[in-house]
C-alpha cells in the first residue's frame, strides 16, 4: 500500500469517491490512491517503511590438514 506526506502548503484537492472533492491538508498522512494521485501530482512526498535487514551469514570456516613436510621414515623389519 503506497503511504505519502502531503507536501504542498495550500494542501491538496481531489475526488477519491468520484463525486464529492477532498482537501487534505499540508501535512497529512495519506495512503492508496489518493497517495499515487498527490505524488503524481507532486503534491507530496513518498513515505517508506522500514525494513528489518536479514544479516546473511556464510559457512563457517574449517581449517586444512597440516600438509606432511620431508620424505617417508623406513619401517624397520
Amino acid at each position: 500500500m503506497t503511504r505519502a506526506k502531503i507536501t504542498k502548503r495550500e494542501g491538496y484537492k481531489c475526488a477519491p469517491q468520484g463525486f464529492k472533492v477532498t482537501m487534505f491538508p499540508f501535512g497529512t498522512i495519506v495512503e492508496g490512491r489518493v497517495a499515487e494521485w498527490a505524488l503524481s501530482a507532486h503534491a507530496a512526498s513518498a513515505m517508506f517503511e522500514p525494513r528489518t535487514e536479514v544479516k546473511v551469514t556464510g559457512p563457517d570456516e574449517i581449517k586444512a590438514a597440516p600438509k606432511k613436510r620431508g620424505r617417508p621414515r623406513k619401517k624397520a623389519s
